[in-house]
């Protein structure tokens, strides 16, 4: 009997890692982002993703029109160029009700993300999955807290993202298990 639910709990185990959660997101660039940087933003983020087992659903949107609510397992995204009310030095942010902990709107100052690449000469591109990445973090995982370590660290310096330690650009185990908890 307990052979048999270790064996049962093994093929549950192997079919969470091997089936991606998909979760809808939509993207809103108001700031003409080249498609190029936008498309290598998807799949690095779309990468980093999976790599805990969400396969995010691209859907780029016009900010013109009706823009409906999020559905479950929907976000969206929106990139745009930095004001002068912008939190300074910040990437982006994510809108999070932290008592719900949920949310489902992010903003990426691509602005920043070209500067930030520039100085430390790594692809534009890359680094807006990244920050994607850590955005969509912040929504699916509910809170606006930032660890020591890894992508959700709230600081990115020029010589991490030179020396591309790949422990440095990942969600934890604990925060990527949280993840397909809420998503699941």
């Amino acid at each position: 009997m307990a052979t048999a639910i270790l064996a049962c709990m093994s093929l549950i185990l192997t079919a969470l890692l091997v089936v991606k959660l998909p979760l809808v997101v939509r993207t809103y660039d108001s700031a003409g982002v080249p498609e190029r940087v936008l498309a290598h933003g998807r799949q690095a983020a779309g990468s980093t993703l999976a790599a805990v087992g969400i396969e995010p659903i691209w859907r780029p949107c016009h900010a013109q029109g009706r823009i409906s609510k999020p559905k479950p397992h929907e976000i969206e995204i929106r990139i745009v160029k930095a004001t002068a009310q912008s939190e300074r030095g910040s990437l982006g942010f994510a809108v999070v009700d932290v008592a719900e902990r949920a949310g489902t709107l992010a903003t990426i100052y691509i602005d920043r993300v070209v500067a930030l690449a520039g100085q430390a000469g790594v692809d534009s591109g890359e680094l807006l999955g990244l920050a994607i990445a850590h955005e969509i973090g912040h929504l699916i995982l509910g809170t606006i807290d930032h660890p020591l370590h890894g992508l959700m660290r709230a600081t990115w310096r020029t010589d991490e993202l030179r020396r591309a330690m790949p422990l440095d650009w990942i969600f934890s185990e604990a925060q990527g298990a949280e993840m397909r908890l809420r998503l699941a």
